[in-house]
């Protein structure tokens, strides 16, 4: 894996905004090498207003924190900026809870596993409807996602949901897994998707809670999800409220690597184009708390201690994309919208993409067999009325 630390800093004047600290990769892009102009002095670090004003009024202690920071990233020369985020205003650990489970190979083996099957009879549904239904349309067969292209975000095909906000809760766990949930519904079935994650967080039966917890699909699958509007977030874990009707279900999930290790970036790629959104763990420090834009390479190797949603690459960055779930003050645009909340992070850095897994929402366009019932028996069935007929 190429070391980006090894990068050469440069100063880039972008129109109305001022000096921007880069570096340059290989190989360079024309547009790069027309925009990008050697030195070695001192950068001006890019920075939001809303960051700026933010700092303009921090804390002697956050100022100090920033200042290491960015000392820190001029010496290593990196290629990110940072500033005062909201996500500083809370501990680590209030952020970071995703746990690994010890037994994370063998637990791969196993989904992978059953995965394949649930798969295989999905797509046999599938393709009956197809040819009972030759004039309908699924959503999931117009998409034109290819894992050769260069750079592809699923935001821009609208398969992507808005960025939330944990708040002082350990549950990036369940963001995660419904940010790669809600992208495959977009997906499979369009329209829109918001999904509780308060359900996810209060009616899981694994013991996760705000204290930390790992991939929860099995719950979608098995019980279903509410609907934000029905069930809204609280930052706080309490008593189910199972009388809550479920709107959202799951078939099935896997690893995208077998024994849960992570993925090359080719396979990252294809898993993507496949499934669409992903699962992925990856490891926050404090110069992930205080992210504000470029690509972050900090190349931190410790264990992984957060979950995000992995939506895209850059191949001329050198980049995954990914959605987080800290709010709409922490974090970059990433060249899509106004809404922040997103970040550039080198290939490879910060262990990103350990225990990366997909999910594949249930299709509301066709019953699932009873074949799928009976390797599944604690899943209940979808309601008839559930299901709707593809657009002709």
């Amino acid at each position: 894996m190429k070391s980006y630390r090894a990068l050469i800093p440069l100063i880039v004047a972008v129109p109305g905004i001022g000096l921007w600290l880069i570096a340059s990769a290989s190989p360079q892009s024309p547009r790069d090498q027309q925009i990008q102009v050697q030195t070695n002095q001192a950068t001006q670090i890019r920075e939001s207003p809303d960051y700026q004003r933010r700092e303009q009024q921090a804390s002697s202690q956050i100022k100090a924190t920033l200042r290491e920071l960015r000392a820190n990233i001029q010496s290593h020369r990196l290629t990110f900026q940072v500033g005062y985020t909201t996500a500083l205003d809370r501990q680590l650990d209030q952020l970071a809870g995703l746990r690994l489970p010890a037994n994370l190979a063998q637990v791969a083996e196993k989904q992978n596993a059953l995965a394949d099957q649930l798969t295989r009879i999905d797509n046999l549904a599938r393709d009956e409807f197809i040819k009972v239904n030759r004039q309908a349309r699924l959503p999931e067969l117009s998409l034109n996602c290819n894992p050769a292209l260069r750079a592809f975000d699923w935001r821009l095909s609208g398969k992507v949901s808005p960025v939330r906000d944990q708040g002082g809760c350990g549950s990036c766990w369940a963001f995660a897994t419904m940010g790669a949930y809600e992208g495959s519904y977009l997906i499979r079935n369009g329209g829109s998707v918001d999904s509780s994650e308060q359900d996810v967080l209060d009616c899981n039966t694994s013991g996760y809670s705000c204290g930390g917890g790992f991939w929860a699909f099995d719950f979608v699958i098995a019980r279903g999800d509410a609907a934000e509007s029905a069930y809204p977030y609280s930052a706080v874990k309490g008593a189910c409220k199972s009388s809550i009707p479920d709107s959202y279900y799951a078939v099935t999930w896997a690893f995208v690597k077998p024994g849960g290790a992570t993925p090359s970036v080719a396979e990252m790629k294809q898993a993507l184009c496949e499934y669409g959104p992903l699962a992925v763990a990856v490891r926050v420090t404090p110069a992930f708390q205080a992210y504000t834009g470029g690509v972050f390479n900090e190349l931190d190797s410790r264990a992984c201690n957060h979950g995000v949603t992995l939506i895209g690459w850059d191949d001329s960055k050198g980049a995954w994309l990914i959605k987080n779930s800290w709010g709409k003050y922490w974090g970059d645009t990433c060249g899509y919208g106004s809404e922040k909340g997103y970040m550039w992070i080198a290939y490879g850095s910060n262990n990103i993409g350990t225990a990366a897994a997909w999910v594949r929402a249930k299709s509301k366009f066709y019953i699932l067999p009873p074949a799928y019932y009976r390797l599944m028996p604690d899943v209940r069935p979808i309601p008839e009325e559930k299901v709707r007929p593809a657009r002709p």
